[in-house]
């Protein structure tokens, strides 16, 4: 129960967390039963919440997200239903875009060539494709000369 104190685990963190403490095979099943019956481990509530989050702190692409949650080992029907609804394609733009407006400002120092050079590299370090990364630091970069002139 203290792991899940702390924030909340795939099924799979936890038994693999177990599985490093040496619990049994026997001794992991039960806790993890224990734990579903009571409401505390749910890999459906847990992925709504890391796209939350992921969201409101530190926004990813969809791809990202999706490979995180997979190394979670959560059930891709899972994902994908999470994704849908939360983060839908239309939404992945918008926060591309966010990001890349607000990355332009901080590289407003570099001379043009640099400073969308620099935003598309951080947006595919974010997980972005090069296209859509492209696409949308050309926006923005529109954007910000049209506030400029």
């Amino acid at each position: 129960m203290r792991l899940l104190r702390y924030r909340p685990r795939s099924v799979a963190e936890v038994r693999q967390r177990l599985l490093t403490l040496r619990f049994t095979d026997q001794e992991i099943e039960k806790s993890v039963a224990t734990a579903k019956a009571a409401g505390l481990l749910d890999d459906e509530v847990f992925t709504k919440v890391w796209v939350d989050d992921r969201l409101l702190h530190h926004p990813l692409s969809r791809r990202a997200i999706r490979q995180e949650l997979a190394d979670k080992e959560i059930d891709k029907g899972t994902v994908d239903t999470a994704l849908e609804k939360l983060y839908p394609e239309e939404k992945e733009k918008e926060i591309a875009l966010s990001l890349a407006q607000a990355r332009l400002v901080r590289y407003s120092s570099l001379d043009r060539a640099k400073r969308i050079e620099r935003t598309i590299s951080f947006l595919i370090r974010r997980g972005f494709s090069f296209s859509l990364a492209r696409k949308v630091t050309e926006i923005a970069d529109r954007e910000s000369g049209e506030l400029n002139d």
